[in-house]
Order: structure tokens, then C-alpha cells, then sequence
């Protein structure tokens, strides 16, 4: 999940929104984003494939409608090509369950239980987790979207999906599977601790591995707390055991060095920088 060259994540992200904001404007039908690898094993996103290049579709976007007067602006951004290519870049929103009680919460639950236990079970997973981090990520809400395009309830840019395997990541079902998958491999590479593993799956295990820990991020270490808190109690409801969250867990030698219990997961660009606090 490691970025190169410290690309500018803001502009990445705001051309991208922009090509599919113009295509899905500008035509009658909906545009479809594709990505593709490029002979140096480059990931891309682009809206116009061409032959010669193996593409997948990962997304749609707009809906048939009339076409409107565009709104005239002071001060209009520059046109973007509709052939550019940018790599995949975005972060991961945060699911806000507001005021709902816990028997509310574990009505939105229950439909999703079934797929839970089961790829829980088949990528060993424990089950609690699975339910802490999907309650953080989408409070257990199958059409969750962010600003940055991560849907569902695992909230699974189109990246991670294509990588996981997810042929539709608006299926609960395969999103589920998607998320659960990586977080296994997340496990994995930091040999089983939930917390480096979490923060893996938030801020990506390049700057787990930089840090050599949690990384220093606010939203980093919130996530994980809060993920922690909830399994915790998720874990106190059925054995009455828990285990508390730790901001200064490390990276062992092993991971360190980008092997652990199974080798490591391939980079890929999907992670937002985020700022210390």
C-alpha cells in the first residue's frame, strides 16, 4: 500500500472526481471506470480503455439524466483531458453510527451476519473483529459511500476491491469477503496483532512498517482505539475478556523487514497521505 515518489494525493483525488464528474455530465449514459497494469506493474484508473491493455471494470458513476446549463463560476478549474490516467489514491471515510441504540445497531446487523461468520471461518478471522471494524467503517450500512469512492460496508476502494478478488463491491456479500481477505493478509504480514493490523488497513502497512508501529496519525490512532474499544466489548459480552488498546504497539523484526507469517500483500496505491498530529 505503499505510495511512490509522495504523489499529491489532493490534486490526484480532486482529478479524478473531475473526470467522472465531466463524463457522467456530459453524457446520457453512466461512465464506467476501468483499471488496468501497465508493463512496470503500474495499477490505473481511466474512463476511456483502450485495446491492447487488459481492463476491468471497477465502477460506475452518474445516471442517465437531461443535460442541464452549466452553472457559471468565478473562477473555473482547468479542463482536464477525459483520456487522463491517474493512479488509484483515496482514503477511507469513517462510518458515524450517531444516536442509535445497540438493539438498533444489531438490526442493521443481523442481515449481515451469516456472511460474516462465514469468511470469518474461511480466512480465520476473529468473527468480533470482523463486526468492530465493519461497525467503524459503515455502521453495518451496504450503500455507504465516501468522498474518496470507498463503498459498502467494509468500505473497499475500487483498488483493494480488484486486488480482494470482488467482482462487485455493492454486493454485501462480496464486500464482506473483500474486507475480510485483507484483513487477514493485514494480520498475517504483522503476525496476528489486531492493532498493527488495523492500522494497516487504515493508514496501509508501508507506514505501519515506517512507523514501526501505529503510525502518529490522529485518525489512525482514533480508528484503532475505537475499533479496539468495541471489540473489547464485543469479546467481554461472550468470555468476559479483554484486552486493552496500546498506542505504542511495535512492528516486530520480522514485519519490519516485510515478512512474517505469510509473505507480504503487493504494494498498492490506495491509501491517503495523512498528516502527524
Amino acid at each position: 500500500m505503499k505510495t511512490p515518489n509522495k504523489p499529491d494525493y489532493g490534486k490526484s483525488l480532486l482529478a479524478l472526481m473531475c473526470v467522472c464528474g465531466g463524463v457522467a455530465y456530459s453524457q446520457a449514459t453512466q461512465a464506467a471506470i476501468y483499471t488496468y497494469v501497465d508493463k512496470d506493474g503500474t495499477r490505473w484508473l481511466t474512463n476511456t480503455p483502450k485495446k491492447g491493455n487488459k481492463y476491468k471494470l471497477v465502477a460506475k458513476y452518474g445516471a442517465p439524466q437531461k443535460k442541464q446549463p452549466p452553472k457559471i463560476v468565478s473562477q473555473a478549474p482547468a479542463p482536464i483531458p477525459s483520456s487522463t490516467l491517474l493512479p488509484v489514491t483515496g482514503g477511507i471515510s469513517r462510518g458515524h453510527c450517531g444516536g442509535l441504540s445497540q438493539e438498533q445497531l444489531e438490526r442493521k446487523l443481523e442481515p449481515h451476519l451469516d456472511s460474516i461468520r462465514a469468511h470469518a471461518r474461511r480466512y480465520g478471522v476473529d468473527e468480533n473483529l470482523v463486526r468492530a471494524v465493519m461497525k467503524q467503517e459503515s455502521c453495518f450500512n451496504p450503500s455507504a459511500v465516501s468522498k474518496a469512492g470507498a463503498v459498502g460496508l467494509m468500505q473497499l476502494m475500487p483498488g483493494t476491491a480488484d486486488m480482494m478478488g470482488v467482482d462487485n463491491a455493492w454486493d454485501p456479500h462480496e464486500n464482506i469477503m473483500g474486507g475480510v481477505k485483507y484483513l487477514s493478509q493485514m494480520l498475517q504480514e504483522f503476525n496476528g496483532d489486531k492493532q498493527l493490523a488495523l492500522a494497516a488497513y487504515n493508514a496501509g502497512p508501508g507506514a505501519v512498517r515506517k512507523y514501526n508501529g501505529i503510525p502518529p496519525y490522529r485518525e489512525t490512532q482514533t480508528y484503532v482505539s475505537r475499533i479496539m474499544g468495541e471489540y473489547n466489548r464485543l469479546q467481554g459480552a461472550t468470555s468476559g475478556l479483554a484486552t486493552g488498546f496500546q498506542r505504542t504497539a511495535k512492528v516486530s523484526t520480522a514485519a519490519t523487514r516485510g515478512y512474517g507469517w505469510a509473505k507480504p500483500v503487493q504494494e498498492f496505491t490506495v491509501f491517503r497521505g495523512l498528516e502527524p498530529r
